[in-house]
């Protein structure tokens, strides 16, 4: 019984470490230029996604989803430039989802004459 519950307590620490830590707009704010990469991944987890650019540089991305109950509200998207190990640039936008209007007709059923 000992060792079940062991191996269960052990499964959530492993899910919750794979989850990476999240990177909010302040934290975006305070990575100076020329930070380590190395410290960056250390700090905040592997990006979501990593693209190659034909300059050599590379192109951190991180994603903050601000949610009410179950609704993304607001998305963060913040990019780093990497460049020979370190951070060279950075840019920030912010996506909000349509307005309720925007996705549903007043009348889904009447036909556009």
């Amino acid at each position: 019984m000992a060792r079940k519950t062991v191996l269960t307590a052990l499964l959530f620490i492993q899910a919750a470490c794979a989850h990476g830590s999240v990177m909010t707009h302040q934290d975006f704010n305070s990575i100076e230029l020329g930070t380590p990469v190395t410290e960056v991944t250390k700090q905040y987890g592997d990006p979501l996604k990593i693209t190659r650019q034909k300059d050599g540089s590379q192109v951190y991305e991180y994603v903050e989803r601000l949610k009410i109950s179950e609704e993304t509200v607001q998305e963060n998207n913040y990019k780093l430039v990497i460049k020979n190990g370190q951070v060279v640039s950075k840019r920030y936008n912010q996506e909000l989802p349509p307005a309720y209007d925007e996705i549903y007709d007043e009348d889904p059923n009447d036909v556009p004459n």
